[in-house]
């Protein structure tokens, strides 16, 4: 191997573990950092069905659409699916089986990690990833190991590039263990994370609208 090569690979590795060591140390994101990503994410959503549906009357299609969103809860800490569920399908040469997200679900967000929103495109696709990886971690029926990796397949499906998925398989990797564990927890005392009914009232906080156990499945 000529030396330049071997010179680009080794900035390419070390440029890789500077962004790894400085992802570890962001830390959690804020509410604020996944409030604007989502926000994109759902207009970016919201944008591709307008352009499909245009298309479709176009061609003299019928435009019913069904588009599965993300609704936040007044503070912002919680969010629901609506619209219909999200799916994650894998790919050939991705050994692991489809995940289903379905409407109602609840979710925080909290598995994912910082450099997540602060390096992603705020695109639907992105948001959906999150999401699954997010309703693995809360129902536990696969392992942890399992979550992480559907992470970076759906990210690898998003064209996320290489290293920049490598980098979050890291950082969930080494700081999962957390939001997982909490997960485990909620759930021994009793917490719900699927709605029978949604608020009417969007500013309606999730600590609030979960107290009414009809609210809940």
């Amino acid at each position: 191997m000529e030396k330049s090569a071997i010179g680009l690979q080794r900035r390419t590795v070390l440029a890789g573990g500077l962004l790894l060591c400085a992802a570890l140390l962001m830390g959690c994101a804020s509410n604020l950092e996944r409030k604007t990503f989502i926000e994109g994410a759902m207009a970016d959503l919201q944008d591709e069905a307008r352009k499909q549906s245009e298309a479709q009357q176009g061609r003299g299609a019928a435009t019913a659409m069904s588009l599965s969103t993300l609704v936040p809860f007044g503070d912002w800490d919680f969010y629901y699916v609506k619209g219909g569920s999200i799916l994650w399908q894998p790919n050939q040469g991705q050994t692991y089986q489809l995940v289903e997200v379905p409407e109602g679900f609840v979710t925080d967000l909290t598995s994912i990690p910082r450099v997540f929103w602060l390096v992603l495109r705020p695109e639907g696709r992105h948001a959906y990833a999150a999401v699954v990886h997010d309703y693995l971690y809360w129902t536990q029926l696969r392992s942890r190991e399992e979550a992480d990796q559907i992470l970076n397949f759906a990210l690898e499906d998003s064209k996320v590039n290489g290293a920049m998925r490598w980098v979050i398989y890291q950082v969930v990797d080494k700081l999962g263990q957390k939001a997982w564990d909490e997960n485990k927890r909620l759930k021994a005392v009793g917490e719900r994370r699927m709605l029978a009914r949604y608020p009417s009232d969007l500013s309606t906080s999730w600590e609030d609208w979960k107290k009414a156990q009809s609210n809940l499945k």
